[in-house]
């Protein structure tokens, strides 16, 4: 039922979005931006739209399901890893300039994930010990 509700939700936000640039006249701007701007032509311009649309809906059904299976704070924490992958991957693919704004949300980003990381590593290791403490007291207790 949530990957349902998920699916619905993207495709209305999809729609809404597809009639604002339709209303707005944004297509016939991506049809100019596809002749005009992009190095590889119309095809591979529409392909990568495409490709690009899909991949996210895809990304975010994915969040949707790692909610659905574990918690909002995991999916948050996994949102928040893409990001920084997202940021990289403009500069590293598609040579965008690295500015103080994207070096400062990216080790936020790195920053964030891998508090939550440390944080579950803790969890485990008080978990263990405590078993460990546990399973100590029964042996003691019953020899």
């Amino acid at each position: 039922m949530v990957v349902e509700m998920q699916m619905v939700m993207e495709l209305t936000a999809t729609i809404f979005a597809m009639l604002g640039m339709v209303i707005d006249g944004g297509f016939s701007e991506m049809i100019k931006e596809s002749k005009n701007v992009f190095d590889l032509g119309e095809r591979a311009y529409w392909i990568t739209v495409i490709l690009n649309v899909l991949t996210w809906q895809f990304c975010f059904m994915g969040t949707a399901g790692m909610v659905f299976i574990t918690s909002s704070l995991t999916g948050g924490v996994c949102m928040t890893a893409l990001m920084a992958v997202n940021v990289l991957g403009g500069v590293i693919v598609f040579g965008d300039n690295f500015g103080v704004i994207k070096i400062i949300s990216t080790i936020l980003c790195v920053w964030g994930f891998g508090s939550y990381l440390y944080g579950i590593y803790m969890k485990k290791e008080e978990e263990e010990k405590k078993k460990q403490d546990s399973n100590e007291r029964m042996v003691t207790h019953n020899g």
